[in-house]
């Protein structure tokens, strides 16, 4: 991944696999298509506290955009229509917490460790100016 501005040789790299739908999201359109994939447009993790100290707090909340994998497409529309929402907790779910989402589905425990685990690289790289222009550039 490149630190200046030169353009990413890739991007394969950065988009990663798409994930796929339960079931394929068609826009009736002329000429129709069709998103086999959700474009993550939106993940908001709320932890304000342990799962120890505050069992039954947070939520998760997730927005999910039609995709086509094989075009690397995104559908956006005015009216978020085909959009995907996840939210925990919520109403379908019986309210069950946050935390028991964590605890009981092991991909989300392995995405938080993860999330955690980015923390200081993150950190370290936000905190980072950009190098200074060659000398005798202007500065972007």
């Amino acid at each position: 991944m490149p630190t200046d501005n030169s353009p990413i040789e890739d991007p394969q790299e950065v988009l990663g696999d798409p994930i796929p739908r339960d079931e394929p999201f068609v826009v009736p359109a002329s000429p129709e298509e069709t998103f086999d994939s959700v474009w993550l447009r939106s993940i908001n993790i709320y932890a304000p506290n342990t799962s120890t100290e505050a069992p039954t707090e947070g939520s998760l909340n997730i927005e999910m955009l039609p995709y086509d994998g094989s075009d690397e497409k995104v559908l956006i529309t005015a009216d978020n229509e085909g959009v995907e929402y996840i939210n925990v907790p919520s109403r379908v779910n019986g309210r069950k917490p946050f935390w028991q989402c964590v605890d009981e589905v092991p991909e989300v425990k392995a995405a938080m460790d993860a999330i955690i685990a980015a923390v200081p690289a993150l950190r370290t790289w936000a905190d980072t100016p950009p190098p200074p222009p060659p000398t005798g550039q202007p500065p972007v």
